[in-house]
Parts: structure tokens; C-alpha cells; sequence
């Protein structure tokens, strides 16, 4: 495998797909971490239903630890950082779930920086940190597989709007603007592929993906990397964190007190008469 034009390839597009020949990631070893997940206690369902969406934090458990000692993953990171001082912060399995998994909005991984990243700038920094996300399901455009627009990392900035997801979690959009500036100068791509792929892609990349239209669940890993440089600040963390949370708990006390004492259905109790 070459390493360099694998590299070649991610700072052009700013992003690039292994595939599992590659990778080493066989079914077999998809197997064992998807029998594993199967076991684990869940964390987070869908709302208002039983199908689960996430299990935490993942990083270095049980046959999850092959994805962050995975070998070509560990060359990517050496030769694009020309160093051994890279870590691997963050490791999540996200379950787009059969028939209502719903989509994900357009959006950088950058917009969160402080969360995930607090210390790094996402104007002088964003060379230093990628995603790297792995199916553990064939992903096609009909169960909602990732999407991305090449290059828009190359776009140097993007407004965003902060809002509440599906999953009651605070999420930063691009805003209908930035959008149209993404789609008119960026190809638009469906990232379909088979378990065991890699995708590793720059956090200023813009993604998202639509909801899942099949009667299987797809699930994803996404791992976070980074280089090593900089301290983890606590101050910018708990900045951003609470803001997030109260974000959250704000915008869903507003429309509560909206909802109070009014009545939604009110216009299927009327009559509607027209005179003829």
C-alpha cells in the first residue's frame, strides 16, 4: 500500500477511502465487533423508541483496540504528521437505525473544536485533526450513507446555526448560505461502502447523510485523531460544554412554555363553513 499517494489523495480532497482489502479489517473481524457492541449495555436509544443509538465511549475496548493498533491507520497518521505524537481522543459507534434513523445535518467537525479539541484553532489547527470512519454495515445512499463535498475543505470559513437534533443533543449546522456556496462549488459525493472500509476525512470537510429508508440497522465507527501538540485546555472545555448543555435546555424550555396552555389540534375541531 502506498502510503504517500493515500496522503496525496486526502489533502487534495480532504478526504480519502481505504478499502477493507486494504485495511485488514475483514468480515470476520466485523464480526467480532459487531457480536461485541451486541453485549454491551446501551447508552442512548432512539426517542420514543427500544432501538438503541449509542453505547460511549469505545476507545481501546476489548477487539476495538484493532481499529486504533490497526497498521495502515498508524501509517497514515506517522506519515501525515511526520511524527509518532498523534492520539486517538474519541471512539464512538453511531446506529442510523432501520426505518427511522434520521438524517444528519450538514455540518464540520471543526464547528466543535473546543469540545472535542479545546486548545487547537480551527483557523491555524485544522491540519492537525481528522476523522476516521469505519462501517460496520454496508452503507449505501438507501440506508443513509455518509455524503461529503470534496475539496470544501479548501473553503475557509462557513457560518453555522446552532440547534437541536432529532436526538435531543446540541448540534452546529452550515447555514442555508454557506450551503449554497458548498453545493455551487463543491462535487457532492455519496461515500457508499462496504464494512470494513475506512474512510478518513479533514474536520473542516463538509458531511452529513439522510435518514435510513431500509429495514437494517447501519451502524458506524468514527474515531477522532489528532497531533499531539497542545494541551488540553479545561477552562475553553468547560466554556463550550456548558454552553452546549444550556443551549439545549433553554431552546427546549422555550417550546414548552409555548406548548402551555395551547391548544395544537384546535383546528380540527372547527367547522369550516363557506358560503356558497
Amino acid at each position: 500500500m502506498n502510503v504517500e499517494s493515500i496522503i496525496q489523495n486526502f489533502k487534495k480532497e480532504g478526504f480519502v477511502i481505504i478499502s477493507n482489502k486494504k485495511t485488514g479489517l475483514n468480515s470476520k473481524v466485523i464480526l467480532d465487533l459487531n457480536n461485541y457492541v451486541d453485549g454491551l449495555e446501551v447508552k442512548r436509544y432512539i426517542p420514543f423508541s427500544k432501538i438503541p443509538w449509542g453505547w460511549g465511549s469505545l476507545l481501546d475496548k476489548g477487539p476495538f483496540k484493532q481499529i486504533t493498533d490497526n497498521e495502515v491507520l498508524n501509517s497514515f497518521c506517522k506519515k501525515l504528521f511526520n511524527s509518532d505524537n498523534y492520539v486517538f481522543p474519541n471512539m464512538m459507534i453511531n446506529n442510523k437505525a432501520r426505518w427511522i434513523g434520521p438524517d444528519v445535518e450538514w455540518h464540520r467537525e471543526i464547528f466543535n473544536i473546543d469540545t472535542y479539541a479545546p486548545g487547537y484553532s480551527p483557523t491555524h489547527d485544522w491540519k492537525k485533526l481528522f476523522r476516521v470512519y469505519i462501517p460496520l454495515d454496508k452503507q449505501t445512499k438507501e440506508n443513509g450513507c455518509l455524503e461529503i463535498y470534496k475539496k470544501s475543505h479548501e473553503i475557509e470559513s462557513l457560518d453555522y446555526d446552532d440547534m437541536i437534533d432529532s436526538n435531543f443533543g446540541h448540534k452546529r449546522r452550515v447555514n442555508a448560505d454557506g450551503m449554497k456556496l458548498v453545493h455551487d462549488s463543491c462535487e457532492h459525493l455519496y461515500c457508499e461502502m462496504e464494512a470494513g472500509d475506512m474512510l478518513i476525512f479533514n474536520d473542516k470537510i463538509v458531511h452529513g447523510s439522510t435518514s435510513n429508508k431500509t429495514s437494517k440497522d447501519r451502524k458506524s465507527i468514527v474515531l477522532g485523531a489528532r497531533h499531539d501538540v497542545k494541551e488540553f485546555n479545561q477552562d475553553i472545555y468547560d466554556k463550550a460544554t456548558s454552553f452546549r448543555q444550556q443551549f439545549i435546555e433553554t431552546n427546549l424550555q422555550k417550546i414548552i412554555d409555548k406548548l402551555k396552555g395551547s391548544d395544537l389540534y384546535s383546528d380540527f375541531n372547527k367547522e369550516n363553513k363557506s358560503e356558497i
